[in-house]
């Protein structure tokens, strides 16, 4: 009975270990969003729709908590480069209107409960460092919320895996 106890006992640590880990992200991340650090619980990076013919884009979304809720926050946007670039999707993406050629392009939004800003001004750093792998540099982003031009800024560093 005693062996059959240690068995099940030793199963039951075994798989609630083995689900916990294949459920976390390996990451380092210092973000500081509205003045409060954002530890995302959620990375993923996927091919997206670029904004201009031959160029190839991607979408990022850091995210927090259940979407719908008070708790929840989502740094979400797309980069637009050209395919011609032989570091791409490499670079400093701006925020905001620029030259056409002569800057990368980021859209995004940063969401904190209910409420949704749209990034503008300053740039994120996107460096690929495996195929699961990315460093994002937020440099200082300005999010205004549309509805009423209340503004909070993005600052830091994720740098990880990403889904």
């Amino acid at each position: 009975m005693k062996k059959f106890l240690l068995v099940l006992v030793s199963v039951i640590l075994f798989t609630a270990c083995e689900s916990s880990d294949s459920d976390s992200l390996d990451f380092d991340s210092n973000i500081i969003a509205d003045g409060v650090e954002f530890i995302p619980t959620n990375a993923t990076v996927s091919n997206a729709t670029a904004s201009m013919p031959g160029d190839g884009a991607m979408d990022f979304s850091l995210t927090k908590g259940t979407a719908g809720t008070s708790s929840y926050q989502a740094i979400n946007f797309k980069v637009n480069f050209p395919l011609t670039s032989s570091s791409a999707p490499n670079g400093s993406y701006e925020f905001g209107i620029g030259v056409i050629g002569e800057v990368l392009f980021a859209q995004g939004s940063y969401v904190k409960g209910a409420t949704a800003y749209s990034l503008a001004g300053s740039t994120v750093q996107v460096t690929v460092l495996s195929n699961t792998e990315y460093r994002l540099d937020f440099q200082n982003i300005q999010a205004v919320n549309p509805l009423n031009g209340d503004m909070v800024f993005i600052s830091g560093y994720y740098e990880g895996e990403m889904n």
